[in-house]
C-alpha cells in the first residue's frame, strides 16, 4: 500500500502580533496557496502596521513553478505595503525549502530584510530584534 501524503497546512498565527507566525507543512494545492496569500493580504498587510513574519517551514514541502509564480505575483502586487510595514521575514527552513525561497527571491526581491535560521527560538529572537530597530 503506498504511503499516504501528509495533509497540507498553511497556518497564520496572530497571537504574538506584531510577530506573525506562518507555519507550513505538507504540499499545499494551488488553491490553498491562493487562499493563504489572500489571508496575509487581508489580515496582515491590510492592518497597515509594522510586523515581522516568522515562517516555520520545517515540515513544508517545496512549491512547484505555478505556486512560486503565485508567491511572486503576491510579493510584487503587495511590494509597497511590504516595504512600508514589514520589518523582516525569518525562515526556519528544512534543507529542501531554502533553495526554493532563494529562487522566489530571485524573481521578486524582498523589500525587507530576511534571514534563515535553524530553530524557532532563533527566529523569535531575530523577529524581536527587527521590531526593536536592531
Amino acid at each position: 500500500m503506498p504511503a499516504r501524503a501528509e495533509a497540507a497546512s498553511l497556518s497564520v498565527d496572530f497571537s504574538r502580533w506584531p510577530v506573525v507566525l506562518l507555519t507550513y507543512s505538507g504540499h499545499a494545492t494551488d488553491g490553498e496557496w491562493t487562499g493563504h496569500l489572500c489571508e496575509i493580504e487581508q489580515r496582515v498587510l491590510a492592518r497597515r502596521e509594522p510586523f515581522v513574519h516568522v515562517i516555520d517551514q520545517r515540515r513544508g514541502r517545496p512549491v512547484d513553478s505555478i505556486q512560486r509564480a503565485l508567491i511572486v505575483k503576491h510579493q510584487v502586487r503587495m511590494e509597497d505595503r511590504y516595504r512600508r510595514f514589514c520589518r523582516g521575514e525569518v525562515y526556519v527552513a528544512n534543507p529542501e525549502m531554502k533553495p526554493v525561497m532563494t529562487a522566489v527571491f530571485g524573481q521578486a526581491r524582498p523589500a525587507y530584510p530576511y534571514a534563515f535560521v535553524d530553530t524557532l527560538d532563533e527566529a523569535m529572537r531575530w523577529a524581536s530584534e527587527r521590531l526593536n530597530g536592531q
